[in-house]
């Protein structure tokens, strides 16, 4: 369904979040304007709270004049929070394949989306924010893999749900390889070799399924965002989180 209002799509390159929505732009083949966001503290721009009160990315701004990213117009309309965004997305473009016409597993990709953040996104923060050993998240890990269709995607077809959790599962890949994060040094190979072992077999073939999706391949910065993970105030690692 073609589109004529204008889409500016105000991202951080390193955010889970906002990658989430620029998977299902691609998916989508939108036709959209790409703004990038300064989240460092005293450089984000004063404008941006026009787009989003709150600051935060992703964010979008729909209708209205064709103006600059960074001059708002007032005419448009104003959306924020990655999954309304994807949903919003999936209304614009119903051809996507993001929102399941049956309704049946509409609903499971939806259930996916909520129950994904009680485990994929527990453990995540848990490894990367709060620097647990992969004892503390390999459950919450497993957990996840048992909520996998399986095989497939995450119900099976691909779909929005798929959208939501390939940040976090590309990130835990790719970020562990260069042992970024809180944790311990060497928890983040000793997490890539947990992972490889036979139980986590359904959990890799997923990972493998999204890292072969273009819209996930070709929207992963790995070189930006292990620069900024490196220096993520939130992930850095203290000089006494050594390995034994």
């Amino acid at each position: 369904m073609p589109q004529d209002k204008q889409l500016t799509y105000y991202t951080s390159p390193y955010s889970p979040y906002c990658h989430r929505v620029h998977i299902a732009l691609e998916e989508a083949k939108a036709k959209y304007n790409k703004c990038e966001i300064d989240l460092r503290p005293g450089h984000k721009p004063s404008w941006f709270t026009k787009v989003n009160p709150l600051g935060m990315v992703p964010a979008f701004t729909y209708g209205g004049p064709n103006v600059a990213p960074e001059q708002p117009s007032s005419k448009a309309l104003k959306l924020a929070e990655s999954v309304v965004l994807i949903e919003f997305i999936a209304d614009l473009y119903p051809d996507a394949d993001l929102r399941p016409e049956d309704p049946e597993l509409c609903a499971r990709a939806r259930l996916f989306i909520t129950l994904s953040h009680d485990t994929l996104h527990h453990a995540f923060r848990g490894f990367f924010f709060r620097g647990e050993r992969i004892e503390s998240i390999l459950p919450s890990l497993e957990a996840f893999q048992a909520l996998l269709a399986p095989s497939g995607f995450a119900i099976g077809p691909w779909s929005m749900a798929d959208a939501v959790v390939a940040p976090m599962i590309v990130r835990f890949m790719r970020l562990a390889t260069y042992e970024i994060g809180k944790y311990p040094m060497g928890e983040g190979k000793r997490l890539l070799k947990a992972l490889s072992e036979p139980r986590f077999a359904r959990f890799m073939r997923y990972y493998q399924n999204l890292w072969e999706r273009p819209s996930v391949r070709t929207t992963w910065d790995e070189p930006t965002n292990v620069k900024m993970w490196r220096i993520h105030p939130n992930v850095t690692r203290s000089s006494s989180a050594t390995g034994h």
